[in-house]
C-alpha cells in the first residue's frame, strides 16, 4: 500500500495518486493524469520472475506505468469517478502489450462512501495491503494474490466514518482467472470463478497514546465453478504502526485459506519493519511465510529495500528478495534462488 495507513484505499478509489497532474478543472468536473517510469538493472532471476522465461539473463529493464482518474459533480453530494492505470515494460520483455492494472467507474457518494464497478482491489486487500510496502516483491504470505489481485468484473464499495474503513467488493463471472496447484494430488488446475465477495474493516487510531495504530480483519469467499480443489475461503488480520515513508512503520498480517477440497489449511504470516529517515533514505526489511499442512513450505522468504528519495516524485532503491531455506511446492525440497535489482524511478 502506497500511502499511510488502509484508509488510504479510500483515496486511491477517488482520486488516485498524490503526484497527479490536473489538466482540467471546470463547473464540478476534473481530469487527472498520473504515471511513473522506472528503469534499472535486473538479475538473471529477477528477469525470469518478471518475463516467466527461463531463458532470461541479467540486463537493464525498463517500465512505464500511465494513469487517468476522472471526476464530475452529478447533485449535490454525489459525483460521478472513473479511474484507469496501465503498465508497459521495455523492449525486450512484453513491450506490444499494456497490461490494465486498474479499470472502473461509479459514484462517490460524500460520507455514504464510494461505490465503483470494474477491475481494482477487492475489499480483503484492506488488510493485506498493509504489507504491500515494497516496489515489487513481499506480500506473498496469502492467497490474496492468486486471482490477480486487481481482479476484473467486480462491483466494488469502501467507505470511511472518523477512524473506521469498511470495504465489501462482489465477484461476478468470469472464466481462467488464474490456474491453482492441487496441494494433495499436485495437479494444475484453471480457476473459473462463478462468483465470490469480500469483506473488510479497519481501525486507524487517529490521537491519543495509540495515534498511528491501524487494525484490520477480513474475509473473502469465491465459488470455482467445477474445480476440483472446490471453493476457497480465505481470512486475514493485521496490525500497523506509523506511515510509510514518514519515519517508522511496521506491519504484520496473519492469513489462512481453505479449498474445499483439499485436505489440510493453508497458513501464512508476514511482518515488515522499515525506517525513513528526514533526508529521504530509508530501509524497509520483511519476512513472509506460507505454508500447507504447517509442514509443507510454499513461501518463505525475506524482503529487503533501500531507497533515497530525491525529491517527492524522484528516487533511487535496491530491492531483493531472498529465499530462506527450501520450499516444498511445486516439488519437495525446491532451492531458491536470489532476485534483486537497482532501480530509479520518477513520478508524476
Amino acid at each position: 500500500m502506497r500511502l499511510p495507513l488502509v484508509a488510504a484505499m479510500l483515496t486511491v478509489l477517488v482520486s488516485g495518486s498524490a503526484h497527479a497532474v490536473n489538466v482540467y478543472d471546470d463547473n464540478g468536473t476534473q481530469l487527472n493524469i498520473f504515471g511513473r517510469l522506472e528503469g534499472g538493472f535486473y538479475n538473471k532471476q529477477a528477469n525470469r520472475t518478471r518475463d516467466h522465461n527461463q531463458k532470461s539473463k541479467a540486463s537493464v529493464e525498463g517500465e512505464a506505468r500511465i494513469g487517468v482518474s476522472a471526476s464530475s459533480t452529478i447533485v449535490t453530494n454525489i459525483k460521478a469517478v472513473a479511474f484507469g492505470e496501465w503498465e508497459v515494460s521495455s523492449e525486450s520483455s512484453d513491450n506490444d502489450r499494456f497490461d490494465t492494472r486498474y479499470a472502473y467507474t461509479g459514484f462517490d457518494l460524500c460520507q455514504y462512501g464510494t461505490l465503483v464497478f470494474g477491475q481494482g482491489d477487492t475489499a480483503r486487500y484492506i488488510t493485506v495491503g498493509m504489507n504491500d510496502v515494497f516496489e515489487h516483491y513481499g506480500d506473498n504470505s496469502n492467497s490474496y494474490w492468486e486471482l490477480g489481485g486487481r481482479q476484473e468484473g467486480q462491483i466494488m464499495y469502501v467507505n470511511a466514518v472518523g477512524g473506521y474503513t469498511f470495504g465489501f467488493s462482489y465477484q461476478t463471472p468470469r472464466d481462467n482467472m488464474a490456474h491453482h496447484l492441487h496441494r494433495d494430488t499436485l495437479t494444475v488446475q484453471d480457476l473459473d470463478v462463478n462468483a465470490g465477495y469480500a469483506a473488510a474493516m479497519a481501525y486507524n487510531w487517529q490521537d491519543g497514546l495509540l495515534e498511528s495504530l491501524a487494525f484490520s480483519l477480513s474475509y473473502d469467499w469465491y465459488d470455482f465453478h467445477k474445480s476440483p480443489a472446490g471453493d476457497r475461503h480465505g481470512f486475514s488480520a493485521g496490525l500497523s504502526y506509523g506511515h510509510l515513508n514518514d519515519g517508522i512503520y511496521t506491519s504484520f498480517v496473519y492469513s489462512r485459506d481453505k479449498y474445499q477440497r483439499e485436505d489440510h489449511h493453508m497458513s501464512g504470516f508476514e511482518g515488515v519493519l522499515g525506517y525513513t529517515m528526514d533526508n529521504g533514505l530509508g530501509a524497509t526489511l520483511g519476512y513472509g511465510y506460507y505454508g500447507y499442512e504447517n509442514r509443507k513450505r510454499e513461501v518463505s522468504e525475506i524482503t529487503s529495500q533501500v531507497a533515497y528519495h530525491f525529491s517527492p516524485a524522484f528516487m533511487t532503491y535496491f530491492e531483493g528478495r531472498f529465499g530462506l531455506g527450501r520450499i516444498d511446492f511445486p516439488t519437495e525440497e525446491t532451492r531458491q534462488h536470489a532476485s534483486y535489482m537497482i532501480n530509479v524511478q520518477y513520478n508524476f
